[in-house]
């Protein structure tokens, strides 16, 4: 149903003459160098800076520049020519040469008898979108970068802590590990400062060892003593013991240094009584893999001791030292002619509950004491 339109309810010309956005109107001759403007609108004037009597009888291409891409008008002909409307987006020059994005919108225009006899050229300036888009595009650019910075660095950074993880692990088998984490907390400044703190010790020696060293080739030594150390260690951790450092065929071990520990003497005496009885699985496999086996003494003290890092800024220890350290070592002493046996000193036998069941020995002198010290065997 063809809807008729009153001729005096608008006049076309005004509504293109008050269109805000560029309007030009260009015959239907396709063939270059056509089509040709044959109207302009105001806005067209303000947007180019040509006067619609300067561009009529040119062809659009006034608009064109070095930067134009033609390519986008390489479909327009056959688009329009069958009536269907073509747009695109490209680069275009107002008169003083300034170049500017636009976009195209070109609609064929009927005549009465159906047939197209002109085009309507509707543009519509998109530099803002346009260096809007690109911006964009340049900041998704430079977040990519970013991101494959990122990416980049977090790789270096795991592989960084990675190896000072493994070097941390390697470290702690050589320095105990609740020494080394203490000595992460500190300052520098505090690393050097030593403490007076009261501690369970214990001394376990291999009774008989310079013997058994003599009758074994150097890497038996060294399995031998690496199965021993292996055990002990691990009953040591068990009972919140901290080794402080394997000497020869000796090992020290403090209960509440450098970390404090809830009873540290009784934990003391229990790690020593499940030493000794580790022993009976040493042995076995000492036995099976050298023709060996092993007894060993132990002597706990407790009592006050100085403990901290002792050295120089290039090398440093973690050492406890003082009286309690000489007495302990000196009960250990005492069990060269009782073989798996734990002696402890009347410091210990105070605090541990009646359910260790202990012997008392003689009184005994020790070097540097004017009195004799009370020395328990615990019955195991």
């Amino acid at each position: 149903m063809k809807v008729e339109i009153p001729p005096n309810l608008f006049d076309p010309f005004l509504v293109l003459e008050s269109m805000t956005e560029s309007v030009i109107i260009t015959d239907a001759h396709l063939e270059d160098p056509g089509p040709f403007i044959i109207y302009a609108n105001p806005a067209f004037e303000k947007m180019t800076g040509w006067s619609r009597e300067e561009v009529i009888g040119k062809s659009p291409r006034i608009l064109q520049g070095a930067k134009t891409e033609h390519g986008i008008f390489k479909d327009l002909r056959s688009t329009l020519e069958v009536g269907k409307i073509w747009s695109g987006r490209t680069i275009n020059y107002r008169k003083d040469g300034s170049d500017f994005y636009m976009e195209w919108s070109i609609v064929p225009i009927h005549n009465a008898s159906g047939d197209i006899h002109q085009y309507l050229a509707v543009q519509r300036e998109v530099t803002y979108i346009v260096d809007t888009e690109h911006q964009l595009q340049d900041l998704m650019q430079l977040e990519r970068k970013r991101r494959k910075e990122i990416e980049k660095t977090n790789t270096k950074l795991n592989r960084v802590v990675g190896k000072q993880k493994k070097t941390l692990d390697l470290f702690t088998k050589f320095v105990p590990e609740p020494i080394v984490q203490r000595a992460l907390s500190q300052d520098e400044d505090e690393i050097l400062d030593g403490e007076q703190i009261e501690a369970a010790l214990l001394f376990c020696d291999i009774r008989g060892f310079t013997a058994i060293a003599e009758r074994l080739k150097p890497p038996q030594v060294v399995s031998l003593l690496n199965t021993y150390y292996a055990e002990m260690s691990k009953v040591v951790d068990e009972h919140k013991g901290v080794i402080n450092q394997f000497v020869g065929d000796e090992i020290f071990v403090a209960f509440g240094a450098p970390l404090p520990v809830k009873d540290p003497h009784l934990c003391a005496v229990q790690c020593a009584i499940e030493m000794i009885r580790k022993l009976e699985n040493i042995n076995e496999r000492l036995q099976k893999e050298l023709g060996e086996k092993i007894a060993v003494g132990i002597g706990i003290n407790y009592g006050p001791v100085v403990a901290g890092n002792l050295g120089s800024e290039d090398r440093l220890s973690y050492s406890i030292t003082g009286d309690t350290v000489i007495t302990a070592k000196r009960i250990e002493s005492l069990t060269r002619a009782f073989p798996n046996t734990i002696l402890i000193s009347a410091n210990i036998q105070d605090k541990i509950p009646s359910q260790i069941i202990t012997q008392p020995l003689d009184s005994v002198e020790m070097k540097g004491k004017n009195k004799k010290i009370e020395v328990f065997k615990v019955v195991i």
